[in-house]
């Protein structure tokens, strides 16, 4: 950006900071020269250097002709829900990186004419690593369950924790769900580590899992341009706006640009500043700024030219020749070692499961796949996609060969086939009176460390219950899992919705620990899980409960119903197989009890629904402008107040506040003016009890 040296024109634009994304770099490198302030002195010498660097390339001195390759692995941090995202995601953001980087991107055609002599090839290509630092065959993709969730916090970053890799052979990418930074100046979409404080923390990109390619949970505004922006930064770019109208980002060729969100919209005729020369308009075309991702099409020429330079100083040894072969990215003059992997392990009978060959080290030229009780036995593609007609657990085996050899790899019962309808009907319930329910109702441990026991020192009803067995000494993030069998919820009676509830007794030990209680449903017999529940501190504990060492329940009242009241508000009520899992978190606190695990029209150890004062269901749900909340009292309530209720806890709109007659009232609930899409809480609280349901609003 050339910098006029007279006419500088102030601008003043009122922006809405706190509803826009943002990107989290500037706000990371901050906290990298407060704790560091040397790394101030770094990075103005090498803004010296880079400088001279861009001078030479445009004079075609030591101008390199190969392309940069960057070894990718993506760390997918997830609780097994939906940020848990596929390999075609993933594989779809590897496009757009390498159309983006090399300037092949479709919508470059619609690239302003005053932009087109200044857009370059990026010179750059990104693939997946094959080999992990142990030295074995991966896909390039990390999942990471995370017991202590999946958000990061800027601040200390525990999520890195969880996988770092080597910087200087591998580019770490994390995918979360949410990136908390503590500023408040709107939602963190993503973050690098500028080249030059790589020696100070952990170096990589966070990201969230919708940001990722255009596919699957993708944002469909932003086609995958927040990773390339992010790549940017990691490759020792600015934003366009660095220095407002009166500094640079140390690119003569790109515009000035007054402030942050000026081209959030992408404005036609958009010229925020007029101290370039020759003045042209804001460049929202470019990866750098904070357009909208579909607008975006283009680096400059000394952008790119910028970031070579730093791929030939401080990033020099993530694309050599010994680090390609190392990372598997280029292939050895070996024979293949045979690996594999595929998108599921558990499917319902009739459902198909996608291979994957992750051979590596060698490059393969022959392949035979033997499938046990499939469709079809015997495949020679990279990546088939395999029919399994028959409940039942299979083998899986793949051989591979080239000129220097072969190697093969088996692995016994692979895949797990279940029926497509569930085991079990409604109405069900499991007092654990009758003996361990792994062993006689079907019940499934999922951890392998960590699991309940079944305990007669307590029960709701009776005498046993099923406990997690926390304790000071269990490891905090420690996850005590099982599942239950499988449902089939389209056999219950029409105009009944299900529920799934059941008793848990728990106290916490002080205030700043507590154990959490996560409950997930698979519809597709245990290949894909969804949190549907979480409880923890007092709204896990039962009611009023002192802090208490070593809790053991004593009485009735010392238990909480937990659960969900409908499933149908959900969109399970007629799932032909519902699997649901629970997960209680360790904070290294008290144990956790459970009791009467119920499916059924009628909640926990309740044989008729006039135990409860009312039920309350939510339709449509997800809904778009608005949604029917339909209440059945049992009997008159003298006191309730309705409101809808944001994922924050804060009060968004009241919808009712009176009296509710005995029977049936309806209220409707609007989407509100101006508020976002996402999650919702529908509360009812009356002088006879609470109850809450989630609601979903989404966009058209």
């Amino acid at each position: 950006m050339k910098i006029r040296v007279f006419g500088i024109l102030a601008f003043s634009i009122a922006l809405q900071i706190n509803a826009q994304h943002t990107c989290g770099t500037d706000l990371y490198h901050e906290k990298q020269l407060a704790q560091n302030p040397t790394l101030k002195v770094v990075e103005s010498d090498h803004n010296s250097k880079s400088r001279v660097y861009v001078k030479k390339q445009q004079n075609n001195v030591n101008k390199r002709a190969a392309t940069y390759t960057i070894p990718v692995v993506f760390h997918v941090i997830h609780t097994g829900g939906s940020e848990n995202i596929s390999r075609e995601q993933i594989l779809d953001q590897i496009r757009i990186l390498n159309e983006d980087f090399s300037y092949t991107n479709p919508n470059k055609v619609n690239l302003r004419d005053a932009f087109k002599n200044v857009a370059a090839v990026g010179d750059v290509e990104f693939k997946l690593a094959t080999i992990d630092p142990s030295g074995n065959c991966f896909d390039g993709i990390n999942r990471i369950y995370s017991p202590s969730g999946v958000d990061m916090d800027m601040s200390d970053e525990p999520v890195k924790d969880l996988a770092y890799w080597n910087y200087r052979k591998y580019l770490n990418i994390w995918v979360v769900t949410n990136i908390e930074s503590g500023s408040g100046t709107g939602t963190v979409l993503g973050y690098a580590v500028f080249p030059w404080t790589s020696n100070f923390n952990k170096d990589g990109i966070v990201i969230r899992h919708d940001r990722v390619g255009s596919i699957g949970t993708a944002s469909n505004t932003d086609d995958g341009r927040t990773l390339t922006h992010e790549i940017g930064h990691w490759l020792g770019l600015y934003h366009t706006f660095q220095g407002g109208c009166s500094d640079g980002d140390n690119c003569d060729d790109t515009p000035p640009v007054v402030s942050t969100f000026t081209n959030a919209n992408c404005p036609a005729n958009g010229n925020s500043c007029n101290t370039d020369f020759p003045d042209l308009p804001d460049m929202w075309e470019n990866y750098m700024d904070y357009s909208n991702g579909k607008c975006m099409s283009a680096f400059t020429k000394e952008q790119v030219a910028r970031m070579h330079y730093y791929l030939e100083t401080l990033r020099s040894t993530i694309y050599s020749s010994s680090n390609l072969l190392s990372v598997g990215v280029n292939k050895q003059n070996a024979k293949p070692t045979a690996a594999f992997n595929s998108n599921t392990r558990v499917i319902c009978a009739g459902k198909a499961v996608k291979f994957y060959d992750l051979s590596c080290k060698g490059e393969v030229s022959g392949r035979l796949w033997t499938f046990q009780g499939a469709q079809q036995t015997s495949y020679s593609d990279a990546n088939p996609v395999v029919i399994y007609n028959n409940p039942g657990s299979y083998e899986v085996k793949l051989q591979v060969e080239n000129n220097f050899g072969s190697d093969s790899k088996t692995e016994t019962a692979y895949i797990k086939v279940l029926d497509e309808f569930g085991k079990e009907s409604p109405n069900f319930e499991e007092g654990f009176e009758n003996g361990d329910p792994i062993a006689i109702s079907g019940f499934e441990h999922l951890s392998p460390t960590y699991k309940f026991d079944r305990t007669n020192l307590a029960g709701y009803t009776g005498s046993y219950s099923f406990r997690a067995n926390i304790n000071a000494s269990t490891p905090a993030g420690a996850v005590f899992s099982f599942q239950t069998p499988s449902f089939d919820l389209s056999q219950l009676q029409t105009g009944f919705s299900p529920k799934f509830t059941f008793w848990a007794s728990y106290a916490q030990p002080s205030a700043d620990v507590t154990e959490t209680l996560k409950i997930y449903i698979s519809t597709d017999c245990g290949g894909n899980w969804e949190q549907i529940y979480q409880r923890n501190g007092s709204s896990l504990a039962y009611l009023n409960a002192p802090f208490t060492n070593g809790f053991k329940p004593t009485t009735s009242t010392q238990w909480r119903r937990h659960g969900l009241g409908s499933l149908s508000s959900l969109g399970y009520g007629d799932a032909k197989s519902a699997i649901f899992r629970i997960d209680v978190l360790s904070g290294g606190g008290n144990p956790v009890y459970l009791d009467n695990i119920n499916l059924s029209p009628f909640f926990a150890s309740t044989e008729n629904p006039n135990f409860e004062p009312f039920s309350m269901e939510l339709f449509p749900n997800p809904a778009t402008e608005k949604t029917n909340l339909t209440l059945l009292n049992n009997k008159e309530i003298h006191q309730a107040h309705i409101a809808l209720y944001d994922v924050t806890g804060r009060m968004v709109s009241l919808i009712y506040k009176g009296a509710l007659f005995q029977g049936k009232q309806e209220f409707e609930i609007i989407h509100p003016t101006n508020a976002s899409f996402g999650v919702y809480y529908i509360r009812v609280n009356t002088n006879e009890g609470s109850a809450s349901q989630r609601l979903i609003f989404e966009n058209e």
